[in-house]
């Protein structure tokens, strides 16, 4: 959530302090920045999420920490280079200033560490500290932003390399103070091979499903209109923060799913993917409707009146998140598992992106940034469903009426947004976007009722668990003091 805030302010602050073009640039650095931090830091991060908590599961402390030493190194290298590389690629393509280029390296680079730290903070347990350094570099990243915008400068990316750079800093403090209080002293082991196999596939299958959302902003600056460029890139920044949920949850459930198969138990991944699953669909589809409904005015609030004519690109952008955010549990449960599990939301999303590209250029030169938003829909929608149909025929559960209602009622938001009272945001709009919210939590009712009773089965089912540490089992053992 600090994250999402983040990223909002810091947004709306730029496009509102600079003319839409320029705004457009800022975009483009961003997502050159994402984009470089997932062609391989993506995929450590996600090692070091997985391997952490599974060597943890299985009573392997000294492991756990030799896998995590390993991943941080190589990801500590390649947050460097490709820090330099995007700043050289993108400095070439728009003829950057030494400013805006440095600022860019060193977001790519703190970025890229602020991943994989975030993931070895979840993979050992430290939540808790994690939450506390994240709200305070927040806090940082956002005064420093109003700081940039008051004072008249232009370097709009710094705020955020202080925030995400500082993050490093105390998260390595933390971890090196966790790992002293262990008391680990021997060299462990890890299979090599696997860990960075798996990182190899991670980083394509980040690249191919989370890049293409960056890469939407790129493509715009080739097909579309500065005016254009500058829609997409706030559809951009208003939807990321819907994953930042999502993807909070991914985090927590990773290195559980991934602790629970390293102990053999099947059954808990089972109810995690389905509860987790169930949450997202009853509770974000909601959210989406407002947002669907209330484009124009969102687009107001963020960057001015003359944003609200890029509602129809944030209206096809939030269709696509929404089948994005659907998968996430399902591909946390298919990655964390077996090898052979872990290669299906590589794959799905490899094709994804390989379908959304092919409608992003036969759409984009006659349709701009709609055509892009188009094609990142068709791509997204492609990379969410063969997760989600494998998981539900593995675990054989039971979704159908749920998933159904949930999309069912996302398609009709999106109908209800063609007609013309919906076209800007009045009194008449509020009237109407407040009733097809009613009518969404009404039909919503019973699967919100047995979200209520599967959460409070798993609580009881923790509550009549032995609260006392197991030596087999040392990431339920306490945090540091």
């Amino acid at each position: 959530m600090a994250v999402g805030v983040t990223r909002i302010v810091h947004g709306s602050l730029t496009s509102r302090a600079t003319d839409q073009e320029t705004y457009g640039l800022v975009g483009i650095m961003l997502a050159a920045s994402m984009i470089a931090s997932l062609l391989l830091p993506g995929g450590l991060s996600s090692g070091i999420a997985k391997f952490v908590a599974f060597h943890r599961g299985a009573g392997d402390v000294a492991g756990a920490w030799a896998a995590h030493r390993f991943l941080s190194r190589l990801g500590l290298a390649s947050s460097v280079g490709l820090g330099v590389l995007s700043a050289l690629v993108v400095g070439r393509l728009h003829q950057l200033d030494p400013l805006d280029a440095t600022s860019l390296a060193l977001l790519t680079a703190t970025y890229s560490l602020y991943t994989l730290d975030k993931a070895a903070m979840y993979g050992h347990s430290l939540v808790p500290q994690y939450a506390r350094i994240e709200l305070g570099t927040s806090l940082l990243a956002i005064v420093t932003t109003v700081v940039v915008i008051v004072t008249g400068e232009s370097a709009y990316l710094l705020p955020l390399c202080l925030g995400y750079g500082s993050f490093a800093v105390l998260c390595r403090r933390q971890l090196r103070r966790h790992r002293r209080s262990e008391g680990v002293t021997e060299q462990g082991s890890f299979d090599r091979r696997q860990v960075l196999t798996f990182a190899v596939l991670g980083s394509i299958g980040t690249l191919a499903s989370a890049g293409f959302l960056q890469a939407t902003q790129l493509l715009a600056g080739q097909f579309a209109a500065p005016a254009e460029v500058a829609f997409l890139a706030a559809a951009v920044a208003l939807i990321a923060p819907l994953y930042f949920l999502p993807r909070a949850m991914a985090l927590a459930l990773f290195p559980a799913m991934a602790s629970a198969h390293g102990s053999g138990d099947r059954s808990a991944v089972r109810k995690q993917v389905d509860a987790s699953t169930r949450g997202l669909a009853v509770t974000m589809t909601p959210v989406f409707l407002v947002g669907l409904l209330a484009a124009p005015l969102i687009l107001s609030l963020y960057g001015g009146s003359e944003y609200a004519d890029g509602a129809g690109v944030l209206r096809i952008m939030l269709c696509a998140s929404y089948f994005g955010i659907l998968q996430v549990p399902s591909v946390n449960a298919l990655a964390s598992g077996a090898p052979a599990q872990a290669r299906i939301p590589v794959v799905s999303a490899v094709v994804g992106c390989l379908v959304g590209l092919s409608v992003v250029i036969a759409t984009a030169g006659s349709m701009g940034a709609m055509g892009v938003a188009i094609g990142y829909l068709v791509g997204t929608t492609i990379t969410a469903l063969i997760p989600i149909v494998a998981i539900w025929r593995i675990h054989q559960l039971t979704w159908a009426g749920v998933l159904t209602r949930c999309v069912t009622l996302i398609t009709i938001g999106t109908l209800v947004t063609q007609l013309d009272l919906l076209l800007n945001w009045s009194w008449s709009t509020a009237v109407v976007a407040g009733t097809v919210l009613v009518v969404a939590l009404a039909v919503l009712s019973g699967d919100l009722r047995r979200l209520l009773w599967l959460l409070r089965q798993g609580r009881t089912s923790r509550a009549g668990q032995d609260p006392g540490p197991r030596p087999e089992s040392p990431a339920l053992q306490g945090e540091t003091p």
